[in-house]
């Protein structure tokens, strides 16, 4: 059965298919660890069987090579699941957390589908460039959007022949890249999935690449590059501070907008430093003044709104890697005698020098703080029609899908403020908005990973599931610390803009000592 000779092409306009190969894969152990299989738990299959199919097609007129992975189970549970991608993947076997994401939902019975969009390599400075200059279009709106509808269609395809029958439902399944790729389908193909989970959504991607790089240039304005554990120092101090606020004492705060703390309280107090064995430092204004421009964000040469900070709580600098990449936007180095410079976010320092500059070789380090307005608008312009997510989901509710997100709360990559703009907007013209779409914020929870700490929403996908299928809509999903934070503490995700309260009176809190309410 798991032969390409049994397996026909699909029919696709545009679309010329150059291979397809099957093998069989059998009696396959599975374990994915919580949060690889996004959306998801941890998994753990024995004797897992699947044909693991791949197809490459190019489009007409075009040289590009698109591959699209297929893994078909042996006990198939009649639905299909696309997974997405992160940072400049669109996704493909070959990205780890697409990767993790596949197996997790082959072992779970899914026919499970993936794209690269026409990309193989990881590396943005393999594929964004035709040459110094010309940024290749064609493959920039494969990756935002176009190849996201050819996967959902040849995907359904590849499972229909190969059972005989079509999916009964079909499914997304991102974070990050992957939830703006979410968003992205529900906008613009909403007959593709029935059901989409979309998390941390890069929604407005086209902002992030640019505005991202606000505490690298407050830092260079400021002529003064703190030690990456003064930044430490200051959220940990925040988290202490603020951390009773909502009656329970588990190194997470609930609402981290509703706390008044003031860090310049923090001058001058000395801290144990780590870095390059630093020793005894005290806190400098510089690092204190950084810190609030990281929470403020990115702001106009008129001091007006630009873009979203990150919530304090959130990780100021690279203390966890999350999805293979650095995540600190006020990250330095430093040197064995102390002196210190910036570390450009790896997403930040690709998107100047290759999307806006064109010049694979540009300094990003020479950007300044007037620089970022100019950069932003130009940013926009140029890539918003292509990966940003136009705040109108009309044609996806008449389909009838439903849309899951959640959003971490101490996300140090996108501001948690982008999610809850979006949902406000799509709001604002749409009364049945939580008919369809419901966003959950997740206190303490760091960029699609449950990490060290947060309380991480582990049955978000089984949530749509069920929604799609019984019309049993979430009114809160349960989320647990993860077990490398000690004992695991349990709550509830609320949809937004409604948040958990504590009413219990335990330290070992469980999910029935919270209510969801405005």
């Amino acid at each position: 059965m798991c032969s390409p000779a049994q397996i026909a092409y699909p029919d696709l306009p545009g679309v010329q298919f150059t291979s397809l190969s099957a093998s069989l894969v059998s009696n396959l152990t599975i374990q994915v660890p919580e949060s690889t299989y996004v959306n998801h738990g941890a998994i753990y299959a024995e004797d897992v069987s699947f044909c693991n199919l791949t197809t490459t097609y190019t489009h007409t007129g075009k040289s590009d090579t698109v591959t699209i992975s297929v893994y078909l189970p042996e006990k198939w549970n009649g639905r299909m699941q696309g997974v997405g991608g992160g940072g400049y993947s669109a996704g493909g076997v070959n990205f780890m957390l697409s990767n993790f994401t596949m197996l997790g939902a082959v072992a779970e019975g899914y026919s499970a589908v993936t794209t690269n969009a026409g990309h193989a390599s990881l590396s943005p400075d393999d594929w964004i460039l035709k040459s110094p200059g010309h940024v290749d279009l064609h493959l920039l709106e494969e990756f935002g959007s176009n190849s996201l509808n050819e996967l959902s269609i040849i995907g359904k395809a590849i499972t229909e022949s190969y059972y005989g029958k079509p999916p009964k439902y079909s499914y997304w399944n991102g974070c990050s890249q992957g939830g703006r790729q979410g968003f992205k389908v529900a906008e613009r193909y909403p007959t593709a999935f029935d059901g989409i989970v979309a998390s941390a959504p890069a929604v407005d991607f086209a902002g992030l690449g640019v505005a991202n790089h606000w505490p690298q240039v407050v830092m260079k304005a400021l002529g003064q590059y703190p030690k990456n554990c003064e930044f430490v120092a200051i959220t940990e101090a925040f988290i202490e501070y603020c951390d009773s606020n909502d009656g329970l004492l588990d190194g997470i705060v609930t609402d981290p907008d509703s706390c008044d703390f003031d860090p310049y309280s923090l001058v001058n107090k000395s801290i144990d430093c780590q870095d390059v064995d630093a020793g005894t430092v005290e806190i400098s204004e510089a690092a204190v003044n950084v810190t609030i421009a990281t929470w403020t964000g990115a702001r106009k040469s008129d001091g007006s709104f630009l873009w979203w900070g990150l919530k304090k709580g959130g990780d100021l600098v690279d203390k966890v890697i999350s999805l293979g990449v650095n995540t600190g936007l006020a990250t330095t180095t430093c040197s064995g005698n102390g002196t210190c410079t910036g570390r450009t976010l790896d997403i930040v320092d690709a998107w100047i020098r290759l999307l806006i500059k064109k010049d694979a070789t540009f300094d990003v380090t020479t950007v300044t703080i007037e620089d970022i307005q100019d950069l932003f608008q130009q940013s926009l312009d140029e890539y918003g029609p292509i990966f940003n997510v136009k705040p109108n989901l009309d044609t996806f509710r008449e389909a009838g899908g439903k849309i899951i997100s959640y959003h971490g709360l101490a996300d140090a990559i996108l501001p948690p403020e982008s999610s809850t703009n979006f949902y406000d907007n799509v709001a604002a013209h749409d009364k049945q908005i939580h008919d369809y779409y419901r966003l959950f914020e997740a206190p303490g929870l760091a960029h699609c990973w449950a990490g060290s700490g947060g309380y991480y929403p582990a049955g978000l996908f089984e949530a749509l599931v069920s929604w799609v299928e019984t019309g049993v809509a979430p009114d809160s999903v349960l989320a647990e610390t993860s077990v490398e934070n000690g004992p695991v503490r349990q709550s509830i995700l609320c949809p937004y803009p409604q948040k958990a309260h504590y009413n219990g009176t335990s330290s070992n809190a469980t999910a029935n000592d919270f209510y969801c309410s405005n």
